[in-house]
């Protein structure tokens, strides 16, 4: 609540990455940010370099109900917002926000956001942000409160309020996807699909997915705990008719580029191994 803190980057980088997937009619957001207040991400946490992001560090970090939404904020918005959070004494409202936005420090303590989404802020410009809604109007940054008490209808419904958890849940399961897409190597789509679909039905199941995550990624996993493979199963589900198949693997295959371009902040956050904390 006094800094800008690793974790607190690192689960706004997360959430950003995450809520711009485009899935078809299922994933529309286009987020250039994600923004928490510091009362929200625990961050009092020491973590030994090489430590991988587990699902036990999440729910160490942030409260298992909290949720975020999506508004409209100008670009002179974002900014003060940050800004005046981080003068003068940690307050509970203190900004985290995700690696694409970059404030410069002054000697006298004072800052300044010079970018947004890896370009230059435009203090005229509407953003689009992820953020606790509650926190807009809290009275932690005088800047948000007037702005969204002036303009409530700016505010999304809370049916469009989505799950912190969640979400990085199924950001994890398409890290999953990815792993298994991976693990079988130069084979053609067909043959692909083929090495994953045990029961050669054409379609990929829960228990499908749950064996690869075994014997292709390396997990160890219960056979009776199989929420991971549902959350991999929901995201393979491209078209979200109920059922993966190979239209659905090809969806994945073309969406790869994308993916692999989006998550290129990650690089930032490497093991002692050089590899990927959160794979």
């Amino acid at each position: 609540r006094g800094k800008v803190t690793t974790m607190g980057k690192f689960v706004c980088s997360l959430l950003r990455s995450s809520l711009n997937v485009q899935r078809g009619r299922q994933r529309q957001f286009g987020v250039d940010a994600v923004m928490l207040m510091g009362g929200n991400i625990r961050a009092g946490a020491d973590y030994e370099q090489g430590s991988f992001f587990s699902l036990e560090a999440l729910e160490a970090e942030i409260k298992s109900n909290e949720v975020i939404g999506i508004v409209e904020m100008p670009g002179w918005v974002l900014a003060d917002a940050i800004e005046e959070t981080h003068a003068g004494a940690p307050i509970p409202g203190w900004m985290q926000y995700d690696s694409l936005i970059t404030e410069e420090f002054n000697e006298d303590g004072t800052s300044k956001v010079t970018q947004v989404g890896g370009e230059p802020l435009y203090r005229d410009m509407v953003y689009k942000v992820a953020t606790k809604i509650a926190d807009l109007t809290n009275g932690q940054s005088p800047t948000l409160t007037k702005y969204y008490k002036e303009h409530p209808e700016l505010l999304p419904p809370k049916g469009a309020y989505k799950n912190i958890h969640a979400e990085l849940m199924g950001y994890f399961a398409r890290n999953m996807w990815r792993k298994i897409y991976e693990s079988t190597g130069d084979l053609d789509l067909i043959e692909k699909f083929a090495a994953i679909d045990v029961d050669d039905d054409g379609i990929l199941s829960v228990e499908d997915i749950h064996f690869a995550l075994e014997t292709k990624v390396g997990l160890s996993i219960h056979e009776d705990e199989t929420s991971l493979a549902e959350y991999v199963e929901n995201f393979a589900d491209a078209n979200n008719d109920g059922k993966v198949t190979l239209a659905d693997l090809l969806t994945f295959q073309q969406e790869m580029q994308i993916i692999h371009q989006m998550d290129r902040w990650r690089l930032a956050y490497k093991n002692k191994n050089g590899s990927l904390i959160l794979q």
